[in-house]
């Protein structure tokens, strides 16, 4: 298996959005029945993806002409904290390609670009039920929490 990591161009849009959609569905099935699973396809999402595509933040994994992964960041500045700091916004690997060391590659492409870029800090939300989210950022370095949201429903 030979996985090639590179960055996304506009030619990738459907491909990301497939995936985008695959990572919905597991977090709507599993985590989330609020999520909008029209969203990815939409005009906005289309428009999101095409976006942060053609600023330079989305990165693709691929295995023969395949894409199998992506990783989507953004670059943020808090003026309230008075840092450059940027968020793994999104990201999704194919089932059968997980736990081959491809997300930390991604990941690891998506710190280089953001030291490059004067970022210090990069941030990641996952769902606190996703226990398989969560050891996987803190595996790739993620290890200081930040913040906790808590939700209610209201009936």
């Amino acid at each position: 298996m030979n996985i090639v990591i590179r960055k996304a161009s506009l030619e990738d849009l459907k491909g990301v959005q497939d995936l985008n959609y695959k990572l919905f569905d597991f977090e709507h099935e599993n985590f989330d029945s609020s999520l909008n699973m029209e969203w990815t396809f939409s005009d906005e999402g289309e428009k999101y993806f095409k976006k942060i595509i053609e600023n330079g933040t989305v990165w693709v994994a691929i295995d023969n002409d395949k894409i199998i992964g992506y990783l989507a960041g953004i670059m943020k500045s808090y003026n309230s904290i008075n840092a450059k700091s940027a968020e793994l916004d999104n990201f999704y690997i194919e089932e059968k390609y997980r736990r081959l060391g491809i997300g930390k590659r991604l990941v690891n492409e998506y710190k280089k670009y953001c030291k490059n870029k004067g970022i210090d800090t990069i941030y990641v939300t996952a769902n606190a039920k996703n226990k398989n989210a969560r050891s996987f950022y803190q595996a790739s370095g993620f290890d200081d929490e930040y913040e906790v949201t808590y939700k209610m429903k209201i009936d």
